[in-house]
């Protein structure tokens, strides 16, 4: 078995929202896309694209092979395809983006460039006035930002492993055809969610993941040095060597409650996970796993 590295870069057409929590009447974003908003993203295409007639069963399918078989990263926003702006915890507190050609953003610069929100309340029929109880405010990330009186088109950059075992998906062409437009994400009924793959700055068979060396494409590991931040969650259980935060993972999955049978009917066990952006204390040796998470 050997995987094929490839390297995406995809050109965000409208705002993106990946839920995170609530604050107050703030439905709050992550500020990446997740292993798991992108397999969602291309199990939908893909289904399709093999399957016409595609049935409940035929996502569920497909699904399963792309967790095993086909297996996006994380996503992370940029300005630049060469600097992904993954978060990293400093000593001068948390900052977005390492690489050497361009300075980081501090937490506080980042937000303001990239983070908008907008508001909305239900109206009371009988007299135009707000309904109680319904005011509502939607973080998301922008599709563009304005830096130093320049307009800038944010982009988002990640990895798709591919296992060459997989006889039915070693067409690159044309699955990279049938996630050339994707919608990730939530609040995709406001039109949320769109990206469009940017062939000229994507890179196929590419021998590093966030620039990080790949050492062994048998297993598609890749070897992180001490000091640097990891691009995805990680298990607690996998006894790494970190400093960050830690925060339980769980999310809605298809399944069947009360009779109702349908996407986020059931609510997944949590996993205790350090988050995007903990630094290594020692260097480690991972590889990309289910959902893009990370795995020793």
């Amino acid at each position: 078995m050997s995987w094929h590295i490839h390297k995406l870069v995809y050109q965000a057409k409208s705002p993106i929202h990946i839920g995170y929590h609530k604050l107050g009447f703030i439905q709050r974003t992550r500020y990446y896309i997740t292993g798991k908003a992108m397999w969602g993203a291309m199990t939908a295409n893909i289904t399709r694209a093999f399957c016409p007639d595609a049935d409940t069963d035929a996502y569920e399918n497909v699904g399963g092979k792309l967790r095993t078989d086909i297996i996006p990263s994380y996503f992370y926003p940029a300005i630049y395809k060469e600097n992904p702006l993954i978060p990293k915890f400093t000593s001068q507190g948390l900052q977005y983006g390492s690489c050497s050609l361009y300075p980081p953003y501090p937490a506080e610069e980042f937000e303001r460039l990239f983070i908008r929100s907008f508001g909305q309340t239900a109206i009371e029929p009988e007299n135009l006035t707000a309904e109680d109880n319904t005011l509502h405010e939607i973080e998301y990330i922008a599709p563009v930002i304005e830096e130093k009186d320049e307009q800038k088109s944010v982009c988002f950059v990640g990895y798709i492993f591919i296992n060459e075992a997989g006889q039915k998906w070693k067409d690159w062409e044309k699955i990279k055809g049938d996630i050339k437009e994707i919608f990730v994400g939530g609040e995709r009924k406001y039109g949320f969610g769109r990206l469009n793959l940017d062939n000229l700055h994507s890179q196929d068979s590419v021998g590093d993941f966030f620039g990080y060396k790949v050492v062994d494409t048998s297993t598609g590991s890749f070897t992180i040095p001490k000091d640097k931040p990891i691009p995805a969650h990680l298990l607690t259980k996998d006894n790494p060597s970190l400093k960050g935060d830690i925060e339980p993972l769980v999310g809605r999955e298809w399944g069947e409650k009360d009779g109702k049978v349908g996407f986020g009917q059931q609510v997944s066990n949590a996993k205790i996970c350090w988050v995007p952006g903990s630094v290594l204390t020692t260097g480690e040796t991972l590889k990309l796993g289910e959902y893009g998470r990370l795995s020793k």
